[in-house]
């Protein structure tokens, strides 16, 4: 079976829109789905951040042991631990990246985007590498509150009394987000990409043409370290290794990286957009394990192919 066959056996398993992009890093093989379609990044637009910040470190001189300390505004909703810790703690730059990156703490993430801003990622990151379908406009704190179609703006801690407000006028499992503006493209803020977008950041990365070799490979030691592994890492064999980032909002499972197989390395930029499934698999996805499954049995596939 060839490696476009596996992708469309993987889009014609799930009424949900699926973009998939794939790169053989050592022959330029490329296959995929909807690899050009726009998708809501959830987490996955952390990549981005990082890239600014090695931007920085490498051409500005901004220091990773540089210490910021944990502010009452900067916190987020969501996932991580830093919400939960005192204030005044202060960490370097470094160590917001790591959490940012291995447990996807929003917090960490929050921090650094204020820190380096909005326009500077876009002038910097997303317009040098030609990214013009990607999106990084939005916090965790705003993106978490478009998501649900809540007001953006908000103190941390009022997001859940909005919820305890009104969740019962969306339902149960908030049905009533299925095909809300921030999974459908419909916002002119957001944070999105493509497949194919998302893995050109990946390569410049795997190439050393990010910045320089010590920013790219600085990049990929952290996301190396990765802890979110119940996609694409999840039933690959022992002696593969993946550098990545994942996503995951109301029905999204995003995945993207580089995975390192004895037999060559790939890029694969995974997005399921479960929000927008049928009623039915909306429904039937309400823990959000159908899209961990598609990704992790769609990575395990492709890297049986290439291992043959």
């Amino acid at each position: 079976m060839t490696i476009q066959q596996i992708i469309d056996r993987a889009a014609a398993s799930t009424t949900a829109p699926l973009g998939v992009y794939f790169k053989n890093l050592a022959t330029g093989e490329e296959a995929g789905c909807n690899r050009d379609a726009v998708f809501p990044t959830a987490s996955v637009f952390k990549v981005f951040v990082l890239a600014e910040l090695l931007r920085r470190w490498r051409r500005e001189g901004l220091s990773l042991g540089a210490r910021l300390p944990l502010l009452p505004d900067g916190r987020s909703e969501g996932s991580g631990v830093l919400a939960m810790l005192g204030d005044g703690l202060a960490l370097s730059l470094l160590d917001y990246a790591h959490l940012m990156m291995s447990i996807s703490d929003n917090t960490a993430a929050d921090t650094l985007f204020l820190l380096l801003g909005r326009d500077a990622i876009l002038e910097n990151v997303l317009k040098p590498l030609g990214l013009a379908k990607t999106k990084c406009d939005l916090s965790c704190r705003d993106l978490i509150a478009v998501s649900y179609m809540a007001p953006t703006g908000r103190p941390y801690g009022e997001f859940d009394k909005w919820c305890a407000e009104n969740r019962a006028s969306f339902g149960e499992n908030w049905a009533g987000l299925r095909n809300a503006p921030a999974y459908t493209g419909a916002l002119e803020r957001n944070d999105e990409t493509t497949p194919a977008e998302v893995a050109k950041m990946f390569e410049a990365f795997y190439r050393n043409e990010w910045v320089d070799a010590e920013a790219s490979a600085k990049a990929i030691e952290i996301m190396l370290k990765c802890q979110t592994n119940a996609r694409i890492p999840r039933l690959l064999p022992i002696g593969c290794r993946v550098a990545h980032k994942t996503g995951s909002m109301l029905r999204i499972a995003n995945d993207a990286g580089i995975v390192y197989t004895p037999k060559g390395d790939f890029i694969l930029a995974a997005f399921y957009n479960g929000n927008c499934a049928s009623e039915e698999e909306f429904a039937a996805n309400a823990k959000g394990t159908f899209g961990d499954d598609l990704i992790a049995r769609l990575a395990r596939d492709i890297t049986t192919e290439i291992l043959a």
